[in-house]
């Protein structure tokens, strides 16, 4: 199931777009704490010449894998459920990014992010593709 669909502009680390589910137990300051998190690493990553970080897991009853998809200029990051098929996660992030680009380009105004909030509308027929996203 998931829980959190968090999009960051690469250039800032800047979180720009949040839907998080009700039962989601990251809230705003935890979701800007993790973006930060992500972001940092990413950084080193690229720093290091090592690749990009794509995917971070968490074992046992609440376990959770961190989906993660760049494309420039955008990163997508998606919380799920450990159970869920890691493929069909990896499938809607990068339709995510696909789609969240179409609609506002790569050259937008990334510093305005009131302009993003009706993403979600965007974001619901997306996921209702399977079974996977819950109650958008």
């Amino acid at each position: 199931m998931l829980d959190i669909v968090l999009i960051q502009y690469i250039p800032t680390g800047l979180n720009v777009f949040e839907f998080r589910q009700k039962h989601a137990k990251i809230d705003e300051r935890h979701s800007d704490i993790f973006g930060g998190f992500l972001s940092a690493i990413q950084s080193i990553t690229k720093e290091l010449d090592i690749g990009a970080v794509v995917l971070i897991s968490t074992q046992g009853e609440k376990g959770h894998n961190c989906i993660i998809v760049n494309r420039d200029p955008i990163r997508v990051i998606l919380l799920v459920d450990e159970v869920d098929p890691i493929s069909v996660w990896r499938e809607t992030a990068e339709l995510i990014a696909e789609k969240f680009i179409e609609k506002y380009g790569k050259y937008t105004n990334y510093a305005n992010i009131t302009q993003f909030k009706d993403f979600k509308s965007i974001l619901k027929p997306i996921c209702d593709a399977h079974n996977y996203c819950g109650e958008i």
